[in-house]
């Protein structure tokens, strides 16, 4: 090698060295002015407000009309007893996920099925009213089937034909594919090419458009569940809303079998039923808002059956309290927090009957709210404030205050 390039050469490979050394400083202090700006709790809670606050109308809309949507469905009988649940994540578990991923699945909607045909129906009804932003199927070891996808509503305002809406389905029906996970990316036993393919979406209903009357009748029913959610207020914002489609069995073993969601997301049991004990899980706060759709509607779901969907392991509890009269205090401070979320979230009011509120009083019960969301997070990572301590026992106390003689709520 000619002497002058060596020495290029070697001068070269020092400054390179010296450009990825700044390179590698500047990172590091990157780092710790972010770690720096890191907003705190309180700070996340004001923005959970203000999320909900600007889309938790437009994911009940959506809800609602989904729900008016499966009992059309079922005039048509093309589905049988196919049940809705919609769910708004507290601010708990949307805190803990700001450091994971956006919040992106904060409203979500669960198809309960009898049969794999029927979830398909209301699957393909999905597609030609969301967007579908990403979706996988699951078919794990413990016998957890289902399909999950994350969607924008855009229902196209050009009305399709007959004859459109049925190439359409047919495409969709023949074309979509999606990757299934066949276990957890956690588990030890986990292989990429063995645990991940690529699947139809639609296997069943391959063969079921086939039968011409099978068609038709999907066809007349979609056309008009399609007209139906296209009457959701234009001025109201839309979120991105996760949906999980599975049959009744699998959602009993989800709920209390070997899928159950405690099972592969760690739960402190100690804590959470001493928390339940102390009338400190609440919804909005560490426990989501779920609604079950019925014929007329919405309705929100008992607070018990919330409690024992997300941790079945409460059921004994719950039963030693009724055993010892202890069911009406818990009901009366899961109303009172009820009625407190929801003089800060107005949509929310529809489904609290029974209650009064005071506007002016907004900011003020809305800093009580925030105090009980910092201090009664699931998750123990970051350390409470003194002063938040030391407030606590007011917040509770105040919420029991909060009842008028005539049994109702009065804020």
């Amino acid at each position: 090698m000619n002497e002058k390039r060596k020495q290029f050469i070697e001068q070269f490979a020092i400054q390179v060295s010296g450009i990825k050394e700044n390179k590698e400083r500047q990172r590091k202090q990157f780092d710790e002015q972010t770690k720096n700006m890191k907003p705190t709790i309180g700070e996340i809670a004001d923005g959970y407000r203000s999320f909900i606050s600007d889309l938790g109308e437009g994911f009940l809309e959506i809800a609602e009309n989904y729900n008016m949507c499966l009992e059309i469905a079922k005039t048509y009988e093309i589905i049988g007893d196919v049940k809705l649940k919609a769910r708004i994540k507290d601010f708990s578990s949307s805190r803990i996920n700001t450091d994971k991923k956006i919040l992106d699945d904060v409203f979500g909607m669960e198809i309960v099925t009898p049969t794999e045909e029927e979830k398909e129906k209301i699957m393909l009804f999905n597609h030609l009213i969301f967007d579908i932003l990403k979706d996988k199927k699951y078919r794990r070891p413990t016998g957890y089937i289902a399909y999950h996808c994350m969607g924008d509503l855009s229902i196209n305002k050009a009305e399709l034909t007959r004859d459109e809406l049925e190439g359409k389905i047919r495409e969709i029906v023949r074309d979509s594919k999606t990757k299934e996970l066949k276990r957890s990316k956690n588990d030890p036993k986990f292989n990429k090419d063995e645990d991940i393919k690529e699947v139809s979406i639609f296997p069943k209903l391959k063969n079921t458009i086939r039968d011409s009357r099978e068609l038709e009748l999907m066809l007349e029913a979609f056309e008009e569940m399609i007209e139906y959610m296209g009457t959701i207020k234009s001025e109201i914002i839309l979120p991105i809303v996760e949906i999980q489609f599975k049959t009744a069995e699998v959602e009993a073993n989800a709920i209390r079998g070997a899928a159950a969601h405690t099972k592969y997301k760690s739960s402190d049991e100690k804590m959470i039923v001493n928390k339940f004990k102390n009338g400190q899980l609440i919804r909005g706060i560490n426990s989501p808002w779920k609604f079950e759709g019925t014929k007329s509607g919405l309705k929100l779901q008992d607070f018990y059956d919330t409690l024992m969907d997300n941790w079945p392991f409460l059921k004994d509890t719950i039963v030693e309290r009724r055993n010892k009269k202890k069911e009406n205090k818990d009901r009366k401070m899961s109303s009172q927090f009820d009625t407190l979320t929801a003089s800060i979230f107005p949509f929310l009011r529809k489904y609290i009957p029974s209650a009064s509120y005071n506007e002016s009083k907004k900011e003020e019960i809305w800093g009580g709210l925030k105090i009980a969301m910092i201090v009664a997070r699931l998750d123990e990572t970051e350390p409470l404030e003194d002063e938040l301590l030391a407030q606590i026992e007011n917040i509770w106390g105040r919420a029991a205050r909060i009842e008028d003689e005539n049994g109702g709520h009065s804020l």
